[in-house]
């Protein structure tokens, strides 16, 4: 056969093979790090059993996912500050069982609260931005937990307004919301969609375009 024949075949595979393995290099993995960069208190409330808790507002950014987005606590027994934390998985809030060796919770409810209120929406009326988010992070945490966490008593009075509205609402259909599991810290419910471009993603783009370019007509987008 003639070695002439055989060069555009070649020189296809051996494109295609060097973009796959560029492709295999440069996909962004799952998520390693989840950053509280800041938070913002609500009230400090009672739960059931006597225990006193703070409710708080995050600004966090999960790796390769979302930026400086609001985050909730969807566990009470344990804490977390700002810093960087090691992810040990995001879960889908909507199909995913809660972590396992961890409390039974409902992460569906979790994720239609994160999805359906936000504290600039609940803070008006006279309701202040802390009694928003001492009322939506109480009704995040009674919802999970199949009632019985909260002491009422305890939120001001505004608060007890934002829970009980949040709490007279049901969860309908799906969405992106994300539970981030935090090994031996407060795991937290995010907002899903709000993703950031990674440099590999560009890394792709770029590679893909110049190895199609020259090898085979590209197709429109």
């Amino acid at each position: 056969m003639d070695p002439r024949m055989e060069t555009r075949p070649s020189r296809l595979k051996l494109a295609l093979f060097t973009l796959g393995m560029a492709l295999l290099a440069a996909t962004p993995s799952m998520a390693t790090t989840f950053t509280v960069h800041s938070y913002q208190l609500g009230e400090r409330i009672a739960l059931t059993d006597g225990t006193r808790v703070w409710t708080a507002q995050l600004d966090v950014t999960l790796e390769g996912v979302a930026s400086h987005v609001a985050s909730f606590c969807v566990d009470l027994q344990t804490s977390i500050a700002p810093g960087t934390y090691t992810v040990n998985n995001v879960l889908d809030a909507f199909s995913s069982p809660s972590p396992a060796g961890e409390a039974v919770r409902t992460l569906a409810w979790a994720g239609h609260v994160i999805e359906n209120f936000t504290v600039a929406s609940l803070a008006v009326g006279g309701i202040t931005a802390q009694q928003a988010i001492t009322g939506l992070q109480a009704a995040i945490w009674e919802g999970i937990y199949g009632g019985g966490k909260i002491d009422v008593t305890s939120l001001s009075a505004n608060a007890q307004l934002v829970f009980n509205n949040i709490l007279s609402t049901q969860v309908q259909g799906d969405g992106p919301a994300l539970v981030v599991d935090l090994r031996g810290y407060q795991d937290q419910v995010i907002r899903g969609g709000s993703a950031v471009p990674e440099p590999s993603a560009a890394l792709i783009f770029g590679l893909g375009s110049v190895v199609a370019g020259s090898l085979v007509r590209r197709k429109a987008a």
